[in-house]
């Protein structure tokens, strides 16, 4: 068994590891934009998103996949699944899945997908400029990942994701390979209710486009026709380290209230502090809300400012039924409306 007092050591090292990471991925204006894999950003789950992804520290279950796997291990239910879909700008559809199950004192595994429609854009050439042919081509941009997540003591809990990036267009494609890494400690300061969570998101691989489509064609020496690979630009993947605290207040027996904050840190952008607010009726009726603050960043760059959102939960003859929904404004297009539905056995 596992001492508690060694738990809260290794819990104090990964934070302050965090920490010194900072530095290492410290926002830096002259970068901003030249991040590869900016679908990984993209969030789903329609708890998180509608407080604002303030709440590290206190999310679970299947929700916690994408946004502190160490929560994963507090999944409600022996086995689930979660589905949820997003318009995000342009008629491009952001649809997502993912399931879990309990292998007891082994943890918990999931996997879960995200793929991107972009619905039928016209094939262009430089004969057509116009695609008068009338051909039509969809790119391909999907996230798959494996998560494991395991409670070490009641009150620390890790977890990990392994995720593939794979990016496709006719005759051309990248893809690459990264990490999320989660830690909660539920607590704090031997506070009940009081909870801090801590996520290393996106750390892998660059991408780099390969394809026929980079062929050009060209004369060598001998003046014999050729084609030529033409070399594309490797970046990074948007790599974030995020520190947060959340207080889950029981009002009565009926009535709760989350409070949650983060600081993230982020590698290809500004700095953002996130804050979100979460009022329970009974685990049945959720109402949320969430705010985001960019360090240094002119109010017309900013292109999501708050979120809001509500849950439905019931079970019924066994099985666990959540339906949430969440709104996301946006400066420049339409809100945002994500809309999930999480199913438990």
């Amino acid at each position: 068994m596992i001492h508690k007092k060694s738990m809260t050591i290794v819990a104090f090292l990964l934070l302050i590891l965090a920490l010194g990471m900072t530095s290492l991925f410290a926002g830096d204006e002259s970068r901003i934009g030249t991040a590869a894999g900016s679908e990984l950003l993209v969030p789903v789950g329609g708890r998180d998103l509608a407080m604002g992804g303030a709440d590290l520290a206190n999310t679970q279950g299947l929700d916690a996949i994408y946004w502190n796997p160490a929560g994963f291990a507090q999944m409600r239910f022996n086995a689930g699944a979660q589905f949820s879909t997003m318009t995000i700008f342009n008629d491009i559809n952001v649809n997502y899945a993912a399931i879990g199950v309990k292998a007891g004192r082994f943890g918990s595994f999931g996997a879960s997908i995200k793929v991107f429609d972009f619905g039928d854009i016209p094939y262009t050439t430089n004969e057509d400029w116009d695609g008068a042919s009338g051909r039509t081509f969809s790119p391909s941009f999907f996230i798959a990942g494996l998560t494991y997540s395991r409670m070490l003591t009641d009150a620390i809990l890790v977890g990990v994701t392994g995720k593939l990036i794979n990016e496709s267009i006719p005759r051309a494609s990248a893809s690459a390979f990264a990490f999320d890494i989660g830690l909660q400690y539920h607590g704090l300061g031997q506070i009940n209710g009081l909870n801090l969570g801590l996520v290393v998101r996106n750390i892998g691989s660059n991408m780099t486009y390969s394809g026929s489509a980079l062929l050009v064609r060209s004369l060598n020496d001998l003046g014999i026709a050729d084609f030529r690979d033409r070399p594309t630009a490797s970046n990074q993947l948007p790599a974030t380290v995020e520190l947060g605290l959340s207080y889950n207040r029981s009002i009565n027996e009926q009535n709760n209230l989350i409070v949650a904050g983060i600081f993230q840190n982020n590698n290809f952008e500004n700095d953002q502090y996130k804050f979100g607010v979460e009022y329970n009726y009974n685990q049945l009726v959720f109402l949320r809300g969430g705010y985001l603050y960019t360090q240094k960043t002119d109010s017309k760059d900013v292109l999501y400012r708050f979120t809001a959102g509500l849950g439905l939960h019931y079970n019924v003859g066994g099985t666990d039924l959540t339906f949430d929904y969440a709104f996301r404004d946006s400066q420049y297009f339409d809100g945002n409306n994500l809309f999930s539905l999480t199913i438990g056995f």
